[in-house]
């Protein structure tokens, strides 16, 4: 369901990737506010997302077990993904919810209540500024979503003006204290070419999905039924 909402909500395997503590800080940048602290994030390093976050405390091989929270779409702006044709904004979150829980899947099992050994884990696409009064948010249905169509037609111009400029943002948790694992954000490289298909979009979910996620599973040596 589409909506309008205060921008103190400042509550996408991030995750993943490991911030050695001698980088030099990431220059100060403009937040959406769906991460709590983006003063952690530190540049990422080859193979890494752009920005990232990992305590050195979580004891990893402890968690083999997802808790995995809706997909959500965050814009700046009252109304602001209403240019943004629905049917796309639903497509947007619903395969990009199922690339990465299509990927978590091969490494953990899924449950919906907080326990030992679980990570809670939040992903968002997001083009929102934390100073700006009001955002608009879409928020996925739990689990899987029906699927679309299969489609490869080019994309709306408005749905491919929101991609280029929105970035994914994601957090790990664990789910019975909350205390916050990893954090990142991930942009396309520049001189990256825009994505002007739907095919050219659901391979870039998947890539990512398989790339963060692989690398939340290398470091839980996280596998089915373990």
């Amino acid at each position: 369901m589409l909506f309008s909402v205060r921008a103190l909500v400042a509550a996408l395997l991030v995750l993943l990737s490991g911030a050695c503590a001698h980088r030099r800080a990431a220059p100060a940048m403009e937040t959406s506010g769906f991460l709590d602290d983006y003063a952690l994030l530190r540049d990422g390093g080859p193979n890494e997302v752009w920005r990232v976050y990992r305590s050195r405390e979580t004891n990893w091989p402890a968690y083999d077990k997802v808790l995995l929270e809706p997909v959500t779409l965050w814009r700046s702006g009252r109304k602001s993904l209403e240019p943004v044709p629905k049917e796309d904004l639903l497509r947007l979150v619903s395969d990009f919810q199922s690339a990465v829980r299509t990927r978590l899947g091969e490494g953990f099992r899924f449950v919906d209540q907080p326990g030992p050994g679980v990570m809670r884990i939040r992903v968002g696409i997001t083009d929102a500024h934390a100073s700006d009064a009001v955002l608009d948010i879409l928020t996925a249905s739990r689990g899987t979503g029906r699927p679309h169509p299969a489609g490869d037609g080019a994309l709306d111009p408005e749905t491919r003006r929101f991609l280029e400029a929105a970035v994914i943002e994601g957090e790990v948790r664990d789910a019975q204290t909350n205390a916050l694992l990893a954090e990142g954000i991930d942009r396309r490289r520049p001189g990256a070419p825009p994505l002007e298909t739907w095919a050219e979009v659901d391979r870039a979910f998947a890539f990512w999905a398989d790339r963060a996620c692989g690398r939340l599973e290398a470091r839980t040596g996280g596998r089915p039924g373990s």
